[in-house]
């Protein structure tokens, strides 16, 4: 591995007979979400270059409710809970409405993709509250049940000025989740030798549709079952192999070369980056719209390598990273944009405006994109369905009945 300490702006290489990648996801390529910024999918980037597969790559899920508090706040795209909704919380548009039973029977208490594509679509035909999103009431509820029941999101809340048990809080959709990444075996392994993977940087776990709660459990689970692996595979490997000066050598010009560039605005390139995933690769989806964005996503790619740094002190140099971390969110970006136009249907946060059905799930496929020459390729894996198979389950009775069954 070659590092960087963010000290001194030096590299260090470390040799390890085993690897875990678990950097997690982070989609902070959209306009609004709940990963810090600094969360860039550098272990998604760093798995594309050593040319591994990735999976699933099209379903990024967006959280309903995300705080909107205004551009000056690092609180937008902040997680307000389903709890909320699921007490019985009530969304409004700007007409003060109630909106979701007109997109979905559950209405408020639907999954989290029908919601945020409800949303999405009042926000689209401009029925908005002042920041541009909806509103979330909780006060039918009894302002002091809900302060009691909901302490912590009250109290976020509150922070930004926002009274949730007795007024109006606004939210908008978050990109909150990748459902995809690198493949992986049950071990954690990789079809790279001694490299390891768990958490959001893998694909395959959750999906089309992560159930919330489970990113933790994932991430323990595998990270877990990755380490016992590796333990074992050290404890039989012999002396670590020779380094690839070459491979060295690539990697520190790759992340010397924004200071040898005339120095850019990288804050515009974010921006406009964050805006195109949001308005054409974000909730809902078109071939026309991916197309646009991939040739956006191309041209801040060119501007991006043009663009250097007007500090060439390294120590501490926050907006070198600031290009690290665009560099792999542009490459992210562009693999999302892929696999979401290779995927004609709609399934779990992958939906597509122009091919809105499910289709047939008993020949599901799966995406495959890995980077190969100086482009991506991308397949169509079939699923197969060596535990269950759709419409069957794994629980007798009406109670594993798929529902019209049930009823």
């Amino acid at each position: 591995m070659l590092l960087i300490d963010i000290r001194t702006g030096s590299y260090h290489f470390v040799q390890a007979k085993a690897v875990l990648l678990a950097t997690g996801g982070g989609p902070t390529m959209y306009l609004y979400h709940t990963p810090s910024g600094d969360k860039s999918c550098d272990g998604m980037a760093m798995a594309m270059r050593l040319g591994l597969a990735m999976r699933d790559m099209e379903m990024v899920q967006f959280h309903p409710t995300g705080l909107l508090a205004g551009t000056d706040t690092r609180m937008t795209g902040t997680v307000l809970e389903e709890g909320l909704r699921g007490a019985g919380g009530y969304l409004l548009n700007g007409a003060a409405e109630r909106f979701m039973t007109a997109y979905d029977p559950a209405g408020e208490r639907a999954t989290r993709d029908i919601v945020s594509r409800a949303i999405y679509a009042e926000m689209r035909a401009g029925n908005t509250t002042t920041n541009g999103g909806v509103h979330i009431q909780m006060s039918h509820l009894g302002p002091d049940s809900v302060a009691k029941r909901f302490k912590g999101m009250v109290e976020r809340c509150a922070d930004c000025g926002f009274d949730l048990a007795g007024g109006l809080v606004e939210v908008v959709p978050t990109a909150h989740y990748m459902m995809g990444g690198v493949e992986f075996e049950i071990d954690g392994s990789t079809a790279l030798p001694g490299l390891y993977a768990a958490g959001e940087d893998c694909g395959g776990v959750h999906g089309a549709n992560r159930l919330g709660g489970n990113g933790v459990a994932n991430s323990t689970v595998y990270g877990g079952i990755a380490g016992d692996a590796m333990a074992a595979a050290v404890s039989k490997a012999g002396a670590c192999r020779d380094p690839d000066e070459t491979v060295i050598a690539e990697a520190v010009d790759r992340a010397e070369r924004p200071f040898t560039k005339p120095a850019g605005d990288l804050s515009n390139l974010r921006d406009r980056l964050s805006q195109m995933m949001w308005d054409d690769v974000g909730i809902l989806r078109t071939e026309a719209g991916l197309h646009r964005g991939l040739g956006a996503l191309d041209d801040l790619e060119q501007e991006l390598l043009a663009t250097g740094l007007a500090d060439g002190d390294r120590a501490f140099n926050l907006t070198w990273h600031d290009w690290m971390n665009l560099e792999s969110l542009i490459a992210v970006s562009k693999v999302i944009t892929h696999a979401s136009l290779a995927r004609e249907d709609s399934r779990g946060a992958h939906f597509r405006e122009d091919f809105p059905e499910t289709g047939a799930l008993d020949t599901t496929a799966y995406t495959q994109v890995r980077q190969k020459g100086g482009g991506l390729a991308i397949d169509m894996v079939p699923v197969a369905f060596s535990i269950v198979k759709p419409g069957d389950s794994l629980i007798d009775d009406d109670a594993g009945a798929p529902i019209a069954a049930a009823e």
